[in-house]
């Protein structure tokens, strides 16, 4: 670390205010429900909860006394006595960064406990490698931590494979074939509890938990850009698998090449297959990319269009193949560059619906559109998940 980044560093250390610690077991469980669910009173705690009656008047009481909750009006009910609601205390609370690293940049976001974003941060990043990366999230994190003083942990997502949310093994995206403890070098610099995910899981977590992923107890992310993902939860939490691959990767295959060989999820939807292909068909010239292609879409041009039309049949062919494995409640459809698909007039959809049993024509789709706020926001969660405890 710099000499002025130390002395930063160290300013911004002094001024963090230290969060209380939420306590055991069970004060985390109820302060999780609460933070997951929203207001209930001491006796609905308890009875989700499974705890006794005085187990959960100390716990609140604790948690009250260190100002994590808050209570609420006194509601009357039809029956019985009067209940107190209780809530988190988002307002006043402990705050979460959430770092996304890409390629290219750093997007970083400061949240409230339940991941409502507060002020965000965007970054460039000139070099990949890990000394760099690790210099570029620290930056954004100590300015962030510096506005908003009651940082209570950092989360940092990254494409790539991650152990223990700990230690990133390998990112092709970032060229990382070599381990890297990345959380470890992180908290040395920060002072501050710091979690490490792959991207896609994290993102899915933040859905999971606080966004639309909530409706719904199962259901699909699938996403498009630089690289290609498939996440899914599963009766309420996302399917890891023996190494943490399941559904964390893009060689799902959906087609055939000509020697018969599986043609994998990623060589067709990643950005650069996309251009290669437009490049091949005569769309986009040499040098050309992405944002000439989104030109001509825009323009009615009739070979942009056909591409658009096969990227979206592929997607649905990886989406058809989830449907029929794990049978979601909806799919939801995201990534730099999902407008290309949606910009094929319907294509993914009817080629989706068209493979599922009328059972499943009910299939819920939603987009998340080709920004990174929800990506940062997830890299926030997962700090959010390590500070309450419990599965995730």
């Amino acid at each position: 670390m710099h000499g002025e980044q130390r002395e930063y560093a160290e300013h911004v250390a002094g001024h963090v205010t230290a969060v209380p610690d939420l306590g055991g077991t069970s004060a985390r469980a109820v302060y999780r429900d609460l933070l997951r669910f929203g207001p209930r009173s001491r006796r609905d705690l308890t009875e989700r909860l499974g705890l006794s009656a005085p187990t959960v008047t100390r716990v609140t009481r604790d948690l009250l006394e260190a100002g994590h909750l808050h209570p609420l009006d006194t509601v009357a009910l039809a029956k019985g006595r009067p209940q107190q609601p209780l809530d988190i205390e988002e307002n006043h609370g402990p705050r979460f960064i959430g770092v996304k690293v890409t390629a290219d940049e750093v997007h970083a976001v400061v949240t409230t406990a339940r991941g409502n974003a507060l002020e965000e941060l965007v970054m460039p990043l000139g070099d990949t490698s890990a000394e760099a990366v690790a210099e570029a999230v620290v930056d954004p994190v100590l300015a962030l931590a510096g506005a908003h003083p009651h940082v209570a942990g950092v989360g940092v997502s990254i494409g790539g494979r991650v152990a223990d949310r700990r230690r990133v093994d390998s990112s092709w995206i970032l060229g990382w074939e070599h381990p890297v403890d990345l959380a470890d070098r992180l908290e040395a610099r920060l002072a501050l509890p710091v979690t490490v995910d792959n991207d896609i899981a994290a993102m899915i977590h933040g859905l999971n938990w606080f966004g639309i992923g909530r409706a719904y107890r199962t259901f699909a992310v699938l996403t498009i850009g630089v690289g290609v993902a498939i996440g899914t939860v599963v009766e309420g939490r996302l399917l890891q698998g023996r190494s943490h691959l399941a559904g964390l990767t893009g060689r799902l295959p959906v087609a055939a090449r000509e020697d018969g060989a599986p043609e994998p999820f990623w060589r067709s939807a990643r950005t650069a297959a996309v251009v290669e292909a437009a490049r091949e068909a005569g769309v986009l010239g040499e040098g050309e990319g992405v944002e000439r292609l989104r030109a001509r879409l825009a323009a009615g041009d009739p070979a942009a269009r056909a591409l658009s039309a096969d990227l979206a049949r592929t997607l649905a062919r990886a989406a058809a193949a989830v449907v029929a494995v794990v049978d979601p409640e909806a799919i939801v459809l995201g990534g730099e560059t999902i407008d290309l698909v949606l910009a094929a007039d319907g294509e993914f959809e009817r080629t989706l619906r068209a493979s599922l049993p009328i059972a499943q024509q009910d299939l819920v789709l939603r987009e998340l559109g080709g920004d990174f706020d929800q990506w940062a926001r997830g890299a926030a969660v997962i700090a959010i998940q390590e500070f309450v405890g419990g599965e995730v």
